[in-house]
């Protein structure tokens, strides 16, 4: 196991990750995430707190922020050939607030990391297995079941930052772009269903559709499929590649 150092740690923040505990009701282990009575709580106070219509919506963008958990694994994975440890016993989402926008973090309890060995295929598809799997189906599970939410959307939520990530952000270091760009085929590609949970078809694969041009804003978009209800929070906004808005361009 390889202990993270301080450089990468930091490069990790832009992602969400935290070194410290927040004290707030807000703050929740990601082993208590599979518990129906604590997501049951979790979700109805994250309501409140958000201004969310329902359960429903405050499922979705409870997801959406989880979805940087994914984000800080495959950089990891892609960029430095490191599995990390993301257990639900080593996590904690941590409760932290950004021009009144909800923004938790990420707080590892050991920040180590199984380096790849002679065969990265093989190894890669492990550590996907790990984080979709043994770690996000088991919670989308839990917080659909708790919300009567389509997991549908759940993985959109996800997939959206898996696009940001590998087409945004890792092209833009010249070594790690061919790196990327394999690992990013076989997660939307390749990747057989069961690497995702209970599933015979990679459930990503059907978010990955062609990105249309806007004219009004001379923006390149990925239309969603589905909505992810943000307008119905206190912010009341769509979002940019939001289905209802995008179908009318």
């Amino acid at each position: 196991m390889y202990r993270l150092t301080k450089e990468q740690e930091d490069d990790l923040r832009q992602f969400r990750l935290v070194s410290n505990a927040v004290n707030s009701s807000f703050s929740i282990e990601a082993k208590e995430l599979l518990d129906p009575e604590a997501v049951g709580e979790y979700l109805h106070k994250l309501k409140q707190h958000i201004g969310a219509k329902d359960e429903k919506v405050a499922a979705s963008i409870l997801v959406k922020r989880y979805a940087f958990l994914p984000v800080i694994y495959l950089y990891s994975m892609t960029a430095w050939n490191l599995k990390l440890d993301i257990s639900q016993e080593n996590l904690s989402l941590e409760s932290q607030e950004k021009n009144e926008l909800w923004l938790p973090g990420f707080r590892f309890k050991n920040l180590w990391g199984k380096a790849a060995g002679a065969d990265r295929n093989q190894w890669r598809e492990e550590a996907i297995r790990s984080l979709f799997s043994i770690h996000v189906f088991p919670i989308l599970d839990s917080v659909a079941k708790e919300s009567k939410i389509s997991k549908l959307i759940l993985w959109e939520n996800i997939a959206i930052y898996l696009f940001w990530l590998y087409e945004n952000v890792l092209p833009k270091e010249p070594l790690l772009a061919r790196e990327a760009s394999e690992d990013f085929k076989f997660i939307m590609e390749e990747a057989s269903g069961d690497l995702f949970g209970r599933y015979n078809e990679n459930p990503l694969k059907r978010y990955h559709n062609k990105k249309i041009f806007v004219e009004s804003t001379g923006k390149v978009i990925r239309p969603r499929k589905t909505c992810c209800f943000s307008y119905l929070t206190n912010s009341g906004k769509r979002c940019g590649t939001c289905p209802q808005v995008c179908k009318n361009l």
